[in-house]
């Protein structure tokens, strides 16, 4: 079964959503189709510190209730980035083949390590652990080899009424947010049902 995501790294919901979706696609035949669009261009690339809010306060708790239901580890940078050029270094590692571990290694950096991953030098120490070759990532990013890909990716979300990320698209049936694991199995196991009538 056919599973596009649509993401992006500075939205931990993504990150935890990520986790939950490969941990499904072990359990079920599923086919994953990444597409990252930048739900937040006007940020900057060396970074803003977040406000703490009454209303981020309440965002972190929800964040840190989510992570705790699957075991997993995430620590809320504090500060907010611009993703652009680690979409654009994503769609580099897919062409390579290497996609999931450079997707992984980005959110690691960022929700982990509180790496900024708007910054190029960080982008490509993240590349390298991915095994990806640095110069020629460099040169992707630099002359931006893949801006358009990432253009497309965000057309292609207007285009299916994406209005948000995470969205999982089973089949053609959309789930926007992040759900629960248990909901998340019900759609998939729903969809797979359904195709096969």
């Amino acid at each position: 079964m056919k599973v596009t995501v649509y993401y992006d790294y500075i939205c931990p919901y993504c990150y935890l959503g990520t986790k939950r979706i490969l941990g499904l696609s072990k359990e079920f035949n599923l086919t994953i189709e990444w597409k990252g669009i930048e739900i937040h261009p006007e940020f900057l690339p060396q970074g803003q510190k977040r406000s703490k809010t009454l209303k981020s306060k309440s965002f972190a708790k929800t964040v840190y209730s989510m992570a705790k239901e699957d075991d997993i580890e995430i620590k809320l940078p504090g500060f907010a980035t611009n993703s652009r050029l680690t979409l654009e270094g994503s769609e580099f590692a897919k062409a390579k083949g290497k996609f999931l571990e450079f997707h992984i290694a980005v959110y690691e950096a960022y929700f982990l390590e509180g790496k900024n991953i708007g910054d190029i030098e960080v982008v490509l120490e993240i590349g390298e652990k991915a095994e990806l070759d640095k110069n020629e990532l460099k040169e992707c990013l630099e002359k931006r080899i893949m801006f358009d890909e990432i253009g497309s990716n965000k057309k292609d979300a207007e285009d299916n009424l994406i209005l948000g990320v995470p969205t999982f698209v089973f089949g053609n049936f959309p789930v926007y947010g992040n759900q629960s694991i248990q909901t998340m199995r019900s759609i998939i196991q729903r969809s797979i049902k359904l195709s096969t009538i």
